[in-house]
């Protein structure tokens, strides 16, 4: 709607005045199109609502149809609505109100002097439960503090309701349900929640009474509620995974987990709790096949009881599971320093040892005409395939040269839009390179050496894309219908066999874009997983055996690729775990063989 530099108030007095103008040409049309347009910069604004008195009096009975609510409608246009239906139908005026809230929350929609001097007592309070629990969830859990005095008049307007109908429990459990996301009020939302337990105890007021003593900072009480309302309703496995979020939030992971066990024993298809253990599993030991494991259930289990961001959340800025991984060679952090000092092009360049074909590429395309000297030797293992197939890449010497042409400038256009440093989860990352596969194969192989340029305003660093161009052009060969044709739906045999003769050619950043695409290929298909573990598990194997040798730039990377490759022989995890630096897999603990609920 509008700029950030721009003043919301000043914005508002303009489109006021433009409003009196017609107001006073009788132009009613064009003074209300300007008047909801005021409402929107600045709803509290006392002027706003002297005009639209003077309105209301000049038009009658037909003010409301100034204000049309006909989809799309515009934001200032239903608040204006909803004052003039304030005193002759407060609650669908409430509902008008709080539908601007869901919208933007930052607003004080609703802070007016009718909603203020409101007599609850007459209102349904059925209806005032119903209006509360739509405006608590996009107030934010807590809410901000702008959000919180945008609001502070539903948390007044419940104060009043509870007053007025003390024998609602409903009420009183939404009251709590809100006011807990009020900092300073979480006390209050106890009390409310508590009342409101008493006067009915089920789920819904046990969950709200809960939340409350958990933001309250009570949450062995908070777990002592859910766990009777659990054991009430044994069949409602979302209060587990509640129950399993606090604990791991709280650091008692292992309570979390145990938990879960208990939920997923009695109901292994309860997609909730199915979700939250994969998700703690996977924070606790760090092994992909809980995540692979979770995103197999989720393929065969596509109805859900609501949307679940688990997968989402456990690969967020996790290489290779949520984003690329980033240039390591010695000659792109010359150019992270040269842009970081706002220095030009380099004219030479020493390297004590060769370093892959894609990264010098990108210093050579960044620095035009410049000089690169090279120590030593190239290596026999790094300039040449290690198995026989298509090659990208040809040495002479210590100079590596594309095989392929740069693709044609439609297909580079479609990589720089689909390209992205950082995908929700690999499945996600597949599905989003789903357009690249209308390229022919010669296209994509191009894209692979001759990556696009960056986008106009790419905020990363020097590599960064060329890494994420890669990955995508990869990813499209997946997908690549030429690839596909004659074959299956989801046959990948043929674009798993080239992307295999990739990632065994010259070593280069687009050896580990290939393993990736390969993991994401047994991601999909389980099937197919025993070929990719033998193909990304030799080639991470022979980068470690390059590297007691010579430097491997890309090794940390292919180990990343290995932890992510469903069912990778755990001998390969554990080194794998070992170049990076990290713990190994802690072996699972037996079961322990006790109830839930003791007596």
């Amino acid at each position: 709607m509008a700029e950030a530099e721009e003043d919301p108030v000043a914005q508002a007095h303009g489109e006021l005045s433009l409003a009196r103008i017609a107001l006073a040409e009788d132009d009613l049309e064009h003074a209300a199109n300007h008047l909801a347009g005021a409402i929107a910069w600045a709803p509290a604004l006392p002027e706003v609502h002297e005009l639209l008195a003077a309105l209301m009096t000049r038009a009658g009975a037909g003010v409301e149809g100034l204000f049309p609510l006909e989809e799309p409608a515009y934001i200032g246009s239903v608040v204006a609505r909803a004052h003039l239906l304030a005193r002759s139908s407060p609650v669908e005026a409430l509902r008008l109100l709080a539908q601007a809230t869901r919208f933007d929350p930052s607003q004080p929609w609703a802070d007016v002097s009718w909603v203020r001097a409101l007599d609850v007592a007459r209102v349904d309070p059925d209806e005032l439960a119903r209006l509360t629990v739509g405006v608590m969830q996009p107030l934010g859990d807590p809410a901000g503090p702008d959000v919180a005095r945008a609001n502070e008049v539903y948390l007044d307007l419940v104060r009043r309701a509870t007053a007025a109908h003390p024998g609602h429990a409903l009420l009183h459990g939404a009251a709590a349900g809100l006011a807990r996301r009020f900092p300073g009020h979480t006390g209050e939302a106890v009390r409310w929640g508590a009342r409101g337990h008493r006067l009915h105890a089920d789920k819904l007021t046990a969950v709200w009474y809960a939340y409350a003593l958990r933001a309250d900072g009570r949450l062995n009480e908070a777990l002592k509620v859910m766990r009777a309302a659990w054991k009430a309703a044994p069949g409602e496995m979302d209060l587990c995974a509640d129950m399993a979020n606090w604990l791991a939030e709280a650091g008692r992971l292992d309570e979390a987990l145990e938990l879960l066990d208990t939920a997923t024993r009695a109901a292994p298809d309860y997609d909730c709790a199915v979700h939250t253990a994969a998700r703690l599993r996977f924070a606790h030991d760090g092994d992909v096949r809980h995540l692979v494991g979770l995103a197999d259930f989720m393929r065969a289990h596509p109805v859900t009881s609501h949307e679940h961001s688990d997968l989402d959340e456990a690969c967020r800025e996790r290489r290779w599971l949520g984003v690329v991984s980033g240039p390591a060679e010695a000659c792109v952090n010359v150019l992270h320093q040269l842009a970081a000092a706002d220095r030009g092009p380099v004219a030479h360049l020493s390297l004590s040892a060769l370093e892959v074909p894609s990264a010098l590429a990108l210093l050579r395309r960044a620095s035009p005409g410049i000089e690169v000297e090279i120590t030593g030797p190239p290596p026999a293992d790094m300039v040449a395939p290690l198995r026989p197939g298509r090659a990208l890449w040809r040495y002479d010497g210590l100079d590596a040269y594309p095989t392929v042409e740069p693709a044609a400038r439609a297909s580079q256009e479609l990589l720089a839009r689909i390209a992205a440093p950082a995908w929700p989860h690999p499945i996600a990352a597949y599905d989003h390179a789903l357009p690249l596969g209308q390229l022919p194969v010669e296209e994509l192989l191009s894209l692979l050496v001759h990556p696009p340029a960056a986008p106009e305003g790419w905020p990363m660093a020097e590599g960064w894309w060329e890494r994420s161009a890669q990955t995508f052009a990869c990813l499209g060969l997946l997908h690549c219908e030429q690839l596909r044709a004659g074959a299956a739906p989801g046959d990948t045999a043929r674009a798993r066999a080239l992307l295999t003769e990739i990632a065994f050619g010259v070593e280069d950043w687009t050896t580990d874009a290939a393993c990736f695409a390969l993991a994401v290929a047994a991601w999909l298909d389980p099937a197919c997983r025993e070929d990719v573990v033998a193909a990304v598990g030799y080639r991470f194997l022979a980068a470690v055996q390059a590297s007691r040798q010579r430097a491997v730039t890309i090794r940390d990377s292919l180990a990343e690729v290995v932890l992510m490759t469903p069912d990778m022989v755990p001998d390969m995890v554990g080194l794998a775990r070992d170049v990076l630096g990290r713990a190994p897999v802690p072996a699972p603990a037996p079961p322990k063989k006790r109830r839930f609920f003791q007596r």
